[in-house]
């Protein structure tokens, strides 16, 4: 699933290719895919322009000059390809082959736009959705989301705050939990508590004040230098450019089990969290 450097990366792509856009057509393939029947959504979707392409968390937020906003969510398996002539730029899971014959037998929902170019959401297991929904709607789907963590006022007191009520828990899950800071995956999770020296099992009431800062400044470091390197790849992700996300040549314990930490020479570790492969450094990591 892409995480927030991913969706981030597709999103800044994209708004450069949407924004001012107006949408002439939608063609329904999956009608599960959508939240509305499809003649209310055409009503309240054609014809509008989009103003904005922006991101919630893990979500994809298109605004739309008559108030609406079109929210598309990946999940696991889900894709965007904008085409254009012969152009085309794809961003989220990877699907084999999807982007040579379009539509395919993946397509879930197609936009034709008043440029002529056309914007694909494909989804392998159907697990994606695209909603389209009015500010309030939005404000209360969104209510139950947590802090961004590329915000402005992030930082340890911040995230110390957002995860009192969870003293027990261990501290890479507490991070992970998407109520409380949302945007912080599997492998970022694990960057960022090597980067902040602090061991992923670590009860969350344990942590100091000087650990709270470093937690939250790694937290951002990091999520700024995937978003840099265009996300990580693993297989064959690609971002809204058609490109691979490079980050995964900056990993510094994720998938790295056995081999020398690049901080103390120490062996990488791996090990069950939560149910999640966790890495981590013995050497330094307390």
């Amino acid at each position: 699933m892409p995480e927030l450097p991913e969706v981030e990366t597709i999103v800044r792509d994209l708004e450069l290719n949407l924004s001012g856009l107006k949408i002439e057509s939608s063609r329904l393939l999956y009608d599960k895919a959508i939240n509305l029947d499809l003649k209310d959504w055409r009503k309240r979707l054609l014809g509008q322009k989009i103003t904005k392409v922006w991101r919630r968390g893990k979500q994809i937020i298109l605004s739309l000059d008559g108030g609406d906003f079109l929210v598309i969510h990946l999940k696991m398996t889900g894709q965007l390809i904008w085409q254009k002539n012969h152009k085309l730029i794809v961003g989220g899971h990877p699907i084999i082959g999807a982007g040579q014959t379009l539509p395919n037998k993946f397509s879930r929902v197609i936009f034709s736009f008043n440029d002529g170019s056309q914007l694909f959401f494909n989804d392998v297991r159907k697990f994606g959705w695209l909603k389209l929904l009015t500010a309030d709607e939005l404000a209360k789907k969104f209510t139950n989301l947590g802090v961004e963590p590329l915000s402005r006022d992030f930082d340890g007191q911040k995230l110390k705050a957002v995860l009192k009520n969870k003293p027990k828990s261990k501290i890479k899950l507490a991070l992970l939990d998407q109520s409380k800071v949302v945007g912080i995956g599997n492998i970022y999770a694990d960057e960022a508590l090597w980067l902040s020296r602090i061991k992923p099992d670590r009860r969350v009431a344990d942590l100091k004040n000087k650990e709270w800062q470093a937690l939250a400044s790694a937290v951002k470091k990091i999520l700024r230098l995937s978003i840099k390197y265009r996300g990580t790849s693993f297989s064959d992700y690609r971002d809204a450019s058609g490109a691979k996300g490079n980050f995964i040549s900056h990993l510094k314990v994720y998938g790295r089990a056995g081999q020398p930490c690049y901080n103390c020479q120490g062996i990488v570790k791996k090990f069950k969290l939560g149910g999640r492969g966790t890495h981590w450094c013995e050497g330094c990591q307390r």
